[in-house]
Formats: structure tokens, C-alpha cells, sequence
């Protein structure tokens, strides 16, 4: 399944904690029921991602690691 997102925000070639913030501005700036997709190539990030979500309203829908890095798809709740 193919999950279709709004925004896409390619912080690869950002160090702890930038991209967690990125994402966090990125997030704030969508509206409800889009989707930001995160890709980053710090393994370092993924329990800084999943924190965000947890505690703000927005839903991860995927994660994954592929050829791109570390892949989120974050819907805003």
C-alpha cells in the first residue's frame, strides 16, 4: 500500500537534534489530515520521532528503512 503524503522534509544530512525539530516546525505548518514525509539517514532520530508523535497530535502511519534512509509518514491529527 502506497501512502500518499502532502509535504516531504529530507533531513539527511542533519545531526541529533535538528531534524526532530524540523519535523516539528514542518508538522505545525500543515493542516489536519495531511501528511509530512520524514527521511533522514541518523538512526539516532528514530526514538526522537517517535517521542514527538506520542506527545503532540499527530499519528505515525509508517516507518520504514529503505535505499532513501530512514523513512516517517506522519499524519497531523
Amino acid at each position: 500500500m502506497m501512502i500518499q503524503f502532502n509535504a516531504m522534509l529530507d533531513v539527511t544530512s542533519d545531526e541529533s537534534p535538528v531534524p526532530t525539530i524540523r519535523t516539528k516546525e514542518t508538522l505545525d505548518t500543515l493542516t489536519s489530515g495531511q501528511v509530512l514525509k520524514v527521511v533522514t539517514s541518523k538512526e539516532s532520530t528514530i526514538k526522537n520521532i517517535r517521542t514527538l508523535v506520542a506527545n503532540n497530535p499527530f499519528e505515525l502511519l509508517d516507518n520504514m528503512k529503505n535505499e532513501e534512509g530512514f523513512v516517517f509518514l506522519i499524519k497531523k491529527l
